[in-house]
């Protein structure tokens, strides 16, 4: 407890006092971590700008979602445009340029952050749930529990990734949340495994067998002990995922079974719809995949510096 000088009460520099040292510690931290670790401050700043432009998009100077467009001025003023006519390079008024349908790139791209983000946390959201849950049950319970979801995960790993995404969209729907919820399972399997291995390993240390000597159940081993230390590969893990999340959906986008044009997506403005007028509107493919690689690098060095700081193997190395 801090010993408060007189005055202090009246004051209330007391609970002031007891906060200052965590928050200089957690400036220091914050310090150390951007010095130590440039990649993954790169990746914060760029991932903050994502967010921020896709929950203040509406505000950003843009079109609705990009669905109000030159075609629709153009009719509004009682004039006609061919598909080359939609076509508008970058200039003051339209800052990104047009597509081939007459659509604001600007604001298809600021609003295409929202389903890449979606998509990239929300999925790798259901599959760390997934994995946390499948890896405690298989690597600390063991036997049949073990070897039946064993069989299962290896049967989900030996479907390409993508095959599996192509055929659950095409089943069901091409939609946000069925997009979600196909790359949650295309991750989900691998993620088990790797998790397992560390419950595994965890359940053999002599902290767990001194917790059933003493009688702890086996939820409480699970929840209290093995699964504090499972955190921190999860979240690594997880961070790493996130790019390929955003990946995949592009990935579809780009063979035709992502959303469905006019969707606002940088994975769709890259995809078939728009290929056709890359040689003659250069403008149409870079703005997209810029927006798209930046993201994924962000995510990508974000994951390497998450993976250096809470690594207890890399601990003395310098790099944390």
């Amino acid at each position: 407890m801090t010993t408060a000088t007189p005055g202090q009460e009246d004051l209330g520099l007391g609970p002031a006092l007891e906060r200052g040292p965590a928050l200089a510690r957690g400036g220091r931290a914050a310090w150390r971590f951007a010095r130590l670790q440039p990649g993954g401050l790169f990746g914060i700043i760029v991932i903050l700008m994502v967010v921020v432009a896709a929950i203040f998009a509406p505000y950003l100077k843009t079109i609705g979602e990009g669905e109000r467009d030159v075609r629709r001025i153009a009719l509004a003023e009682g004039r006609q445009l061919d598909s080359t006519g939609y076509l508008q390079p970058p200039n003051s008024d339209w800052w990104f340029g047009t597509s081939s349908a007459g659509q604001d790139m600007w604001s298809r791209v600021i609003y295409g952050a929202r389903p890449a983000l979606i998509i990239g946390v929300g999925s790798v959201g259901i599959a760390m749930t997934v994995a946390v849950v499948l890896a405690l049950a298989m690597g600390f319970l063991k036997g049949s529990v073990d070897a039946i979801l064993l069989r299962l995960l290896e049967t989900g790993i030996a479907m390409p990734g993508i095959l599996w995404l192509i055929l659950f969209t095409t089943a069901i729907e091409r939609s946000l949340p069925v997009l979600v919820v196909a790359v949650a399972l295309s991750f989900a399997p691998l993620t088990t495994l790797v998790l397992r291995g560390n419950v595994l390993q965890e359940a053999s240390t002599a902290y767990v067998e001194a917790a059933r000597v003493i009688g702890a159940s086996n939820a409480r081993i699970m929840l209290r002990h093995i699964l504090p230390n499972l955190l921190p590969l999860a979240i690594v893990n997880a961070s790493i995922i996130v790019p390929a999340a955003i990946m995949a959906e592009a990935g579809l986008a780009f063979i035709g079974f992502g959303l469905p044009p006019p969707a606002p997506s940088w994975g769709v403005d890259i995809g078939p719809s728009a290929r056709a007028y890359f040689y003659t509107a250069w403008w149409l493919p870079i703005f997209p995949g810029i927006a798209l690689s930046l993201t994924v690098l962000a995510f990508n060095f974000l994951g390497d510096s998450l993976r250096d700081v809470l690594d207890p193997r890399l601990r003395g190395s310098g790099l944390i």
